[in-house]
């Protein structure tokens, strides 16, 4: 295929025509073709002129006929927002002007074709560096991109957010100066690089240390945007009333994306969206807040009701109270509309400035709305919160929002195309979106996501995970443990040569010993894998079990659980799942099979000392009596990684077929 340059001028008039695909009301069809041919009048003109500064006010007039922005909304806009506090930089020392000028020196030399099919590699000259605020991070290029290494974060790189933003973070400590792993961070996210940081610990100041200065970068970047389009508003107004001279420099006013919202925040349930927002609206110049009362309501505990886990935090693990704890609804999408003077909370998708969703809540939005995603269209900083919690849920509704964003919209939107900048419109911006993924740990749908979905070209950070011991200390002394790998391949094979694995070896070893043939819980990480072994169990003759899935019923896992403890059946299979929303200890284990091993390093140590976490009336547990069975491949490096410690991990992993079995005591 040809080559398309960003000059393009039949690019641009056939991404605009495909914009209006949508078929336009009856009322609206005059107006719609009167915009398209607007459009081709204005790009033609466009193209033999070679100017990309100020446009005239036919496109504008035709867009104010279909429908545009609402009237309040264009009256509160003419006001200007509160002024950054910034005289005007030199744009090509300011790496934000750099990385989101209308002619962004990242994309402007190559097509979207060609961005997209960069191969990355480590930095050769930045390969592993640390960084205060991550440890070790690997930095990542794209290798036909030579020249984003030119883009370095050199001089202050605090300079760039509003010194206002920057003191309201200072109050928010409570202290005169950033602490270090906030400046730090927010070094990081000034180059405007991507960030995958799979080691979270939400129990150890997780507000302050990292989402706090996350959520200044992000209100930063609204007000820098917003500040531009006002300003740009005021220099159009000024030339069509003719208040500018001839003498008046050109100004570029190509200053927008196809629709409003440029952040959005993922995260699981409604207690981690509550903390967002309070950090978004804590860390902003506005001084009101619309709404507040109506979303403290929603996104709080419902009034009278008891928080179980803040009322005994003893009996669970902090990690378990400080993600359960408050409200826990998975569904639900909230709009946060900035302007100088408030911050409308609930306000409409495409009239907001920040977006904080969960997954399930925005994949129900937009098919409620027959697949409308083009509010994403134009997003530009990418916050996913809690991946690891994530995987604990749905994660195909999160690759379900990550394939919509940074789409062309299928309508116009009452966008003015003369003000849309030019990589938006070659269908660029992907390349260009900062993304940050935070989670406790790292896994292969993580990975997958940061080597396909995140395609900044000025690069991407990631922090290397700290696994060198794994979590092997915390095993109660003297319980015998051995690891069995099972050779495939194929990672698509894996699930049948697991299971292959497990039902023609493990389950008749476990069937032939007096000790294991009974007291014996199975853990199965994956559920779909749950499923398929509950079904073969149930085929066997004389094998008396029972199981617990997370979509148990309360009833349902009381009676398992009594079932097991009292004796009237064998074996237990219980699904990760369940252990990561439930956290019960379950009694009168005596054997622990690991159908794979856990995603949750600490399940591993927690699982194998239920014996020894006794209540009254129970005896004594001797250790002798304890043994436990992991059933692994070497596509589980990162899970052995996290439990056994690197170097165990390499040698399991890569074994030869005679090095198969390992025992840890």
């Amino acid at each position: 295929m040809k080559e398309m340059t960003e000059q393009s001028a039949s690019t641009k008039l056939l991404t605009i025509i495909n914009v209006d695909q949508a078929r336009p009301s009856k009322r609206k069809r005059a107006s719609a073709r009167d915009w398209q041919i607007e459009a081709s009048t204005f790009l033609k003109k466009r193209a033999t002129s070679g100017r990309v500064g100020p446009v005239g006010n036919a496109m504008k007039e035709v867009q104010g006929k279909d429908g545009g922005q609402e009237k309040e909304e264009e009256e509160e806009e003419e006001e200007t927002l509160e002024d950054d506090g910034e005289e005007e930089q030199d744009r090509d020392e300011d790496i934000y002007e750099r990385h989101w000028s209308s002619n962004s020196p990242l994309v402007s030399a190559y097509s979207s074709e060609k961005l997209s099919e960069l191969k990355w590699k480590k930095s050769k000259g930045k390969g592993k560096q640390t960084i205060k605020a991550l440890g070790d991070v690997s930095l990542f290029l794209p290798d036909v991109l030579e020249e984003t290494k030119a883009i370095e974060e050199e001089g202050d790189l605090l300079q760039i957010y509003n010194p206002n933003l920057l003191q309201k973070l200072k109050d928010y400590n409570g202290t005169a100066v950033l602490t270090s792993p906030q400046k730090s961070l927010l070094e990081t996210l000034a180059s405007y690089r991507d960030v995958l940081y799979p080691k979270v610990d939400i129990t150890k100041g997780y507000d302050t240390t990292m989402r706090a200065p996350i959520a200044l970068h992000a209100m930063n970047h609204v007000l820098k945007t917003r500040n531009r389009v006002l300003k740009n508003n005021d220099h159009l107004a000024k030339l069509s009333s003719g208040a500018l001279t001839t003498s008046t420099p050109d100004r570029v006013t190509t200053d927008q994306g196809f629709t409003r919202p440029k952040v959005l925040i993922l995260c699981p349930f409604r207690n981690s969206a509550q903390s967002w927002v309070s950090l978004l609206t804590s860390l902003s110049l506005f001084d009101s807040i619309e709404n507040k009362s109506r979303f403290d309501g929603e996104y709080s505990l419902p009034e009278g009701a008891v928080d179980k886990l803040l009322q005994d935090p003893g009996r669970y693990t902090k990690d378990h109270v400080e993600t359960f704890k408050g409200n826990i609804d998975d569904s639900f999408r909230l709009g946060l509309k900035v302007t100088r003077k408030t911050c409308k909370l609930f306000a409409e998708f495409y009239s907001c400035d920040v977006i904080v969703a969960s997954p399930l809540g925005l994949r129900t939005s937009i098919e409620k709305e027959k697949g409308d995603a083009d509010f994403l269209s134009s997003i530009e900083l990418l916050v996913v919160d809690q991946m690891d919690v994530m995987l604990m849920q749905n994660w195909d509704h999160v690759q379900f929002v990550m394939d919509r964003l940074n789409k062309l919209p299928t309508e116009a939107h009452g966008c003015d195309f003369s003000r849309v900048k030019p990589w938006y419109l070659d269908g660029k911006a992907a390349f260009l979106r900062q993304s940050v993924l935070l989670s406790a740990y790292e896994t292969p749908e993580i990975r997958a996501l940061f080597n396909t979905s995140l395609t900044n070209v000025a690069g991407k950070i990631k922090a290397e995970p700290e696994n060198e011991e794994g979590v092997l200390a915390d095993v109660p002394k003297g319980v015998k443990q051995v690891w069995t790998r099972f050779e495939t391949n194929d990672v698509y094979a894996e699930d049948d040569a697991r299971f292959e694995h497990f039902t023609t070896k493990t389950l008749p070893m476990l069937l032939k010993s007096a000790v294991s043939s009974s007291q014996t819980i199975i853990f199965v990480p994956s559920y779909f894998d749950f499923v398929r072994l509950k079904r073969y169990l149930k085929k066997l003759d004389n094998f008396n079990f029972t199981s617990i899935s997370e979509y148990s019923s309360t009833p349902e896992i009381s009676r398992a659980r009594g079932a097991f403890f009292g004796g009237k059946v064998d074996f237990l299979l219980i699904t990760e799942r369940f252990h990561f929303f439930r956290r019960y200890r379950i009694r009168g284990a005596k054997t622990f099979v690991f159908y794979a091993p856990p995603d949750h390093a600490a399940y591993y140590p927690e699982i194998l000392s239920f014996p020894f976490k006794k209540e009254d009336g129970e005896p004594e547990v001797d250790e002798s009596e304890l043994s436990c069975q992991v059933v692994f491949s070497k596509f589980d490096f990162l899970r052995l990684e996290r439990i056994c410690g690197k170097e165990d991990a390499r040698k399991m992993a890569g074994g030869g077929p005679d090095a198969t079995r390992f025992t840890f005591l």
